[in-house]
């Protein structure tokens, strides 16, 4: 995969940013990758995304740099096109049914749920609703697929280009196969704005970008919220967490709420001075979650988020 190179100093023009950040994007959902969901390239870089978004006039050159030099480990895909040009040839029928990428998908049949799923997106002129479709089944497994989701579901949102949702739809399909979806079910409705004092203490900061993630996710607009809200009740429901809660001085956090500014880019920064690529790239998927949180969370919560923060940036 060509690499994508960064500037000495970036125009003052946001244009070039989006486009920047959309080129580090097209990249990680196209790359070839054979890890745990949860450390899918696309993560990182939408997270990088999310931070660097705090100041657009002066974008952080080293969280760029660091992108850059993290997603080009990644060869891309071969084949890319090959079943939808392969479609486009053939045809795809007089009938298409969403019903058969599911059962395709939770039968474990990678070729067909491939097939279908590219016929769906043809049948409907390649409208994004595939993926809406696709974060349902997603769902069903949140520990192993939930952070990836989000992050996948939120990257497309920043790109909106057609031309690039068959990439998107390969790259989920293949996460689900890395997993075995069982639909869940559950009783009560649960919210995860209700459980953050239970999740955020320093024994569940592996989890938090995910409950993050599933605290945004809920709030989002989309036509199958309420199947996202049925998934993360049970998640909810299942979760197990420690009863421990610490708390820290979180002055310089509710400033950046009330005011804005560098304060997360920093802290990002901060890491990766101070530690190895694999390191930094989790941790700094981790601080995005926290900063996710925060930004929904009201300030009782503050002292906790500050603590979590200072355990994530040691």
């Amino acid at each position: 995969m060509p690499s994508i190179k960064s500037p000495d100093s970036i125009v003052q023009d946001s244009q070039d940013l989006i486009q920047k950040i959309k080129n580090l994007i097209t990249q990680a959902v196209k790359a070839e990758f054979d890890g745990k969901p949860s450390d899918h390239p696309l993560i990182f870089v939408n997270a990088i995304k999310n931070i660097i978004g705090d100041d657009r006039e002066q974008p952080s050159l080293k969280l760029l740099d660091l992108s850059e030099k993290y997603i080009n480990q990644f060869s891309s895909r071969e084949n890319e096109n090959q079943i939808i040009d392969k479609i486009i040839k053939k045809g795809f029928g007089l009938t298409v049914f969403v019903d058969d990428v599911e059962e395709a998908i939770m039968y474990g049949n990678k070729e067909t749920a491939e097939l279908e799923t590219a016929k769906q997106l043809l049948a409907s002129d390649k409208s994004p609703a595939i993926l809406e479709f696709l974060t349902e089944l997603a769902l069903y497994d949140i520990d192993s697929l939930g952070l990836f989701t989000y992050h996948w579901l939120r990257s497309y949102n920043f790109h909106q280009e057609k031309e690039i949702l068959w990439s998107y739809c390969r790259t989920m399909v293949n996460e689900i196969f890395k997993v075995h979806l069982q639909k869940q079910f559950h009783t009560t409705t649960l919210k995860p704005h209700d459980h953050i004092s239970s999740f955020l203490n320093k024994y569940n900061k592996e989890i938090i970008p995910t409950f993050s993630a599933m605290n945004r996710l809920w709030n989002e607009e989309y036509v199958r919220i309420e199947s996202y809200k049925r998934s993360i009740s049970s998640w909810l429901e299942k979760t197990q967490y420690a009863e421990k809660i610490e708390a820290a001085n979180s002055d310089e956090l509710e400033n950046y709420i009330e005011n804005g500014g560098s304060y997360f880019i920093d802290l990002a920064e901060l890491i990766v001075d101070n530690h190895q690529l694999n390191v930094a790239i989790q941790k700094i998927a981790e601080l995005e979650g926290l900063r996710g949180i925060a930004k929904n969370a009201s300030p009782e919560y503050f002292p906790i988020i500050s603590q979590c923060i200072n355990f994530t940036t040691s």
